[in-house]
């Protein structure tokens, strides 16, 4: 099974621009509801994840009128969600969906082609192993 089987496209995710502002990005994540969300440059590269812990430390950290300057490519992230490419094997996107909400996927460009989730994977496991279970 090739990975973009499990793939919701760029046009169906949730993300944020790198050149967005904070304040912006903090009404679109908590109108989202995620506490992840992958950012991407204007051009359409995956730059990285941004998480609701690395806007906390934002806060805690700066003047509320250094915020308006601020864009999401300059909030310093904790962690570093690792992407796969859109023609990786399933054992590399599955190792990664271990650890990870979410896996970023991108093509041969490392332009953001969209998102694979942990919760699509276990469903399609649990289908696959239903389906079995029946054919025994």
């Amino acid at each position: 099974m090739n990975i973009s089987y499990f793939l919701k496209p760029k046009g169906e995710v949730s993300y944020l621009l790198d050149d967005l502002p904070v304040r912006q990005a903090l009404d679109d994540m908590l109108k989202s509801g995620f506490t992840a969300i992958p950012v991407v440059s204007a051009k359409g590269k995956y730059v990285g994840t941004i998480t609701e812990g690395d806007f906390l430390r934002l806060l805690l950290r700066q003047k509320p009128d250094e915020l308006d300057r601020m864009t999401v490519g300059q909030v310093e992230r904790r962690v570093r969600h690792r992407s796969v490419s859109i023609d990786a094997r399933m054992e590399d996107m599955v190792d990664l969906v271990a650890t990870q909400n979410f896996v970023p996927v991108t093509d041969g460009r490392g332009m953001f082609c969209g998102i694979i989730t942990r919760g699509d994977v276990i469903n399609q496991l649990r289908c696959s192993c239903s389906k079995d279970a029946k054919n025994r």
